[in-house]
């Protein structure tokens, strides 16, 4: 609505034309004429438009220069010389609540259209074809008043359109529930033509639905879950329930969330742990028959860690450990025995020890071990003899080598058997004690001046040269001397060597 004010006529001065004016009055004349004749033409159209076409028109909701409240200046126009008699006749007061009951008609229409483009996204036209029109009927009846300028019945319209637009997207989302079970329902039996009538109205409900985008993904694999399937069932019939389980599971690789297949899946699988269970304990009976221990023992617990809950693998293994120990027993034995041959006392020992460990009560294994310790420690002090020989320059470990000789030849006069290692080594020590018993002549020589000790044997003072006799083995020998460093000097005395030792101390000690 205009305002009334600013469309009043003007007063125009009059002003006789001149006569230079008047030959350009007649071409002027006629330009003016023509010009009233589109303009008529124009009004005519116009006034064809806005009031005759939309009775020809099925719509289902205003125009949009109603909608979104703007008319062009031809429709203002047209509306005003239409109304110029009715507007000049209504209040100001008057054009202000029409103006206001406009507004309220043309918000409560935006709404509406808002509702129904959010509807129209959702595909509600489809899933809600017959309530969806009647809405649009309703709007279209609102639409009716408002051209006819009743704002208030317009708005009252629109507002019954809006209500059953929002009723309908209340329950868009029950709707989205039943399509979404529909479709996993289909997905589940298999029924892929089904599934794929479902999931494009579906998808459009509800296109940022994480649940509907993953069901409509499986729609994809359905063909080839199918194939699977029927692969795994094949395999199952033929009694190949390892290829069965292989086949299943490919299956749910391609479909994680299929129920169907995942029950079926958790059946082939016991049947297969089934087949591997009684497989498991079969081998192992037989490779217990066959004293084949680790083996045996190894498949029991394969069959143990299958069913945790079942008895026989227990029991199993139970027969495996005595007949294990039983054959462990008679090994060392067997084993000891022949070590106590070889004179390998301390090996022997250890058998027998060994056997002790397992069964406290076996009588051969309590005589072998008294028997082969005391001689085990023997030929272990004989050892150290013969390999620590430069020892033997002490006194207490000569004299300690003396009695383990003595004892190794008591053992071998009691001996009933012959035994060649203990006699030789025998020998072997008496040879290193009579060597280590034979002194030999020792040269020391110094500056005179040097305090000369052999560790372990004697202080010989300050010499020039001196000769001592010393039982061959490793000596230390110490020079000392006021205001000078300590010299100290490991020397190796034997019989097959010049036996000289030179000691003196020549480095100062700066103060």
């Amino acid at each position: 609505m205009t305002d009334n004010s600013s469309d009043r006529l003007r007063a125009a001065t009059f002003e006789p034309p001149s006569a230079n004016s008047r030959a350009a009055g007649t071409v002027n004349d006629r330009t003016q004429y023509r010009t009233w004749i589109a303009i008529s033409v124009g009004l005519v159209l116009l006034l064809l438009v806005i009031f005759v076409l939309p009775r020809f028109a099925v719509k289902t909701v205003i125009d949009d220069s109603v909608t979104t409240g703007l008319v062009t200046p031809g429709e203002q126009l047209a509306a005003e010389s239409g109304r110029t008699a009715e507007a000049t006749e209504r209040s100001p007061f008057a054009e202000a609540q029409m103006a206001k009951a406009r507004r309220a008609a043309q918000e409560v229409l935006q709404t509406l259209l808002e509702t129904q483009s959010r509807l129209e996204a959702r595909a509600a036209e489809q899933w809600a074809a017959e309530r969806f029109l009647e809405v649009s009927d309703m709007a279209a009846v609102g639409d009716d008043y408002y051209r006819q300028q009743d704002f208030s019945a317009a708005e009252q319209a629109y507002s019954r359109a809006l209500n059953a637009m929002a009723e309908l997207e209340t329950r868009l989302g029950s709707e989205i529930d039943n399509r979404l079970d529909a479709l996993l329902a289909a997905i589940d039996a298999g029924d892929e033509e089904d599934a794929r009538s479902i999931s494009p109205l579906l998808q459009t409900m509800a296109p940022d639905s994480d649940a509907v985008l993953d069901a409509v993904a499986r729609v994809a694999f359905m063909a080839e879950v199918a194939t699977l399937e029927a692969a795994a069932s094949a395999a199952a019939e033929a009694g190949d329930l390892q290829l069965a389980v292989s086949k299943i599971e490919e299956a749910l690789r391609q479909d994680p969330a299929h129920v169907r297949l995942a029950t079926l899946a958790k059946s082939y699988q016991a049947a297969l742990l089934s087949q591997r269970f009684e497989d498991a304990m079969t081998l192992g009976f037989s490779l217990l028959n066959e004293q084949r221990f680790t083996q045996a023992r190894l498949n029991f617990e394969i069959a143990q860690r299958l069913r945790p809950a079942d008895e026989t693998p227990l029991i199993a293994l139970a027969q495996l450990n005595e007949a294990q120990t039983l054959s462990t027993l008679n090994s060392l034995l067997a084993e000891a025995r022949r070590y106590s041959k070889e004179e390998s006392w301390s090996e022997a020992a250890e058998a027998y020890l060994a056997v002790l460990e397992i069964d406290p009560s076996i009588v051969d294994a309590e005589e072998g071990l008294a028997r082969a310790r005391p001689l085990a420690d023997l030929f272990s002090e004989l050892d150290i003899i013969l390999e620590k020989q430069a020892r033997l320059v002490d006194p207490v470990v000569l004299k300690e080598a003396q009695s383990s000789l003595a004892e190794a030849e008591s053992a071998l006069s009691a001996t009933a058997k012959k035994a060649p290692r203990l006699q030789q080594r025998v020998i072997e020590v008496r040879a290193a004690i009579a060597k280590a018993s034979t002194p030999l002549p020792v040269t020391i020589t110094s500056d005179g001046q040097t305090e000369i000790t052999i560790k372990r044997v004697a202080r010989l003072g300050s010499l020039t040269s001196r000769t001592v006799s010393l039982r061959p083995g490793q000596y230390q020998v110490l020079g000392s001397r006021d205001g000078y460093r300590d010299v100290l000097i490991t020397a190796n005395i034997t019989s097959a060597q010049d036996n000289q030792i030179d000691i003196r101390c020549e480095e100062a000690i700066v103060r």
